[in-house]
């Protein structure tokens, strides 16, 4: 397992071929280093990465290794080298129960019950066990697995996660956690820098603290902020100088904006609240399909918490049968309440339901919010009335976000 920096030290001659595994809370720079491995494995041109450049998005409990495979299989062309990466939004969503091939392809049973460990059962990852077979993709294939943050549990120092453990004995596994203050705060004042505006060092603290560390967050924060304190400085003649009246003005409070947070507010019926989680991520122009995976699966968990607490078993069963830290646990937990896993049942049917208009193009476009904001409508409504009468017995697993793929 490296830092960051030190793959940024190894890139300075090239990008070597090999599988890389980019982990951790900061999706910005895991993003942005996977961006710079693919200029340098297959350049600029994009009539050449058309044909060496390949780029899969893959949802909750969801992974299409027949896809990646002809990736894999496909040669270079006109290039030295090709490119594949593997974006997860639940890396730990692809466990398996059991024998290595139980259930069609080796999946695992979508019911709430599977959930439970069998007995003498081994715990198995799809995802690593077909990384096994692949082994060095050899000199000529760059391929990066990225698993968003909140979506993979790497455990401790010194007690790495199973699915780390082994990815570090056949992968170059690459930590990117959230930058220190001091490094935000830098790339806080390149961002006003651009638009020729200068901060006092407690504007930028001040942000920080109201926004959190999330680099997209605060990039579009910061691009907000700089573009009222530029108007405003051009219009009255002033310094140009982002003053803390212009963040306070400008920046949103991060209120848990994260799939829980939003998923929550849906649940609770807090349709303003839940819109403006939204706007937050089409702000940041997260994509419609990866919203909307990030729902169900809060959506499928909160299901599943819902489910034990009716069978009568407490959280530490719960975190247990989830591979869920305790905390993150009780959470879903109290978020549940003594609402009745029919609730969720009849959520994640509409999430499905968003799932066929976003794909089959009936929203117009792919990259269209407008499904994501009919469904927030349609479950805060269903938040805010009667339990629904769907089975508790409902078995679907909330995948409602396929991965998208082909060669860009």
């Amino acid at each position: 397992m490296i830092k960051e920096a030190d793959l940024a030290k190894e890139m300075k001659n090239g990008v070597p071929g090999g599988l890389y595994f980019f982990y951790g809370d900061e999706d910005y720079t895991k993003n942005r280093r996977a961006a710079d491995m693919k200029r340098a494995a297959v350049g600029e041109d994009p009539s050449l990465a058309a044909f060496n450049c390949f780029e899969f998005v893959f949802g909750d409990g969801e992974f299409d290794a027949a896809a990646v495979e002809d990736a894999l299989l496909a040669p270079p062309m006109m290039s030295p080298k090709k490119f594949i990466s593997m974006t997860f939004s639940s890396v730990d969503s692809l466990k398996t129960r059991g024998k290595a091939g139980d259930g069609e392809d080796g999946e695992e049973d979508d019911s709430t019950e599977a959930a439970a460990p069998k007995k003498g059962g081994k715990t198995q990852n799809r995802l690593m066990e077909y990384l096994k077979s692949v082994g060095d993709p050899g000199e000529d294939t760059v391929m990066v697995v990225k698993a968003v943050g909140g979506g993979f549990d790497p455990g401790t120092a010194k007690a790495p996660s199973p699915f780390l453990r082994d990815a570090d004995k056949i992968m170059t596994c690459v930590e990117f956690p959230y930058q220190s203050d001091n490094r935000l705060i830098h790339w806080m004042e390149r961002h006003f820098a651009d638009y020729g505006l200068t901060a006092a060092p407690e504007v930028y603290k001040w942000i920080l603290n109201a926004a959190g560390k999330s680099m997209y967050r605060l990039s579009g924060e910061l691009a907000k902020t700089a573009a009222y304190a530029a108007y405003r400085a051009e219009g009255d003649g002033s310094p140009r100088v982002v003053t803390l009246e212009d963040a306070r003005l400008c920046v949103a409070a991060n209120d848990e904006d994260d799939a829980f947070g939003l998923a929550n507010c849906i649940m609770d019926g807090d349709l303003a609240g839940a819109l403006n989680l939204l706007r937050i991520k089409m702000a940041l122009r997260e994509e419609p399909l990866l919203i909307l995976g990030q729902i169900s699966r809060a959506i499928s968990d909160l299901y599943a918490a819902a489910a034990f607490s009716s069978d009568g078993r407490d959280a530490s069963d719960y975190a247990a049968a989830m591979k869920m830290h305790s905390y993150r646990a009780g959470l879903f937990y109290r978020a549940v309440g003594k609402n009745p896993p029919s609730r969720y049942a009849e959520a994640l049917n509409l999430c499905l339901e968003a799932d066929r208009r976003l794909k089959s193009g009936l929203s117009g476009s792919s990259n269209s919010y407008a499904p994501i904001e009919r469904l927030i409508c349609s479950l805060t409504s269903l938040g805010n009335a009667a339990p629904g009468n769907v089975s508790s017995g409902n078995n679907y697993s909330g995948n409602a976000y396929s991965g998208r793929r082909g060669g860009r």
